[in-house]
């Protein structure tokens, strides 16, 4: 489980969803949610030795750790082999306190 998976699920309760944009609000559902069982099984069996296994069905977010890893990786390499050979930076900033609750409602809109 991802770091960001334990987190979730250990401090979850804590975020106020009606604070929350629904994108974020559904992505958080279907992540924690994801490979517990909640979603359902799919069982495996061996015809030979008649061994079953059933595994929890993943939630397939394209934010999941645990489901987009793979694709995310190969994005991320993809993307690097598009840089220039030069420096990057990034510049980050503080919204005001006044437009910080705009800023989380209407996150498209800002």
């Amino acid at each position: 489980m991802s770091t960001f998976l334990s987190l979730l699920n250990h401090h979850g309760a804590e975020l106020e969803p009606r604070r929350l944009n629904p994108d974020i609000s559904r992505a958080i559902m279907a992540m924690s949610r994801c490979r517990t069982g909640a979603l359902g099984h799919v069982q495996w069996g061996c015809q030979g030795c008649h061994h079953d296994d059933r595994t929890p069905l993943s939630c397939g977010h394209r934010h999941c750790p645990q489901c987009q890893h793979t694709n995310t990786m190969q994005w991320l390499a993809r993307q690097e082999a598009k840089l220039l050979p030069t420096h990057y930076f990034m510049i980050t900033f503080t919204v005001p306190a006044e437009l910080r609750k705009m800023a989380i409602t209407h996150a498209r809109c800002l």
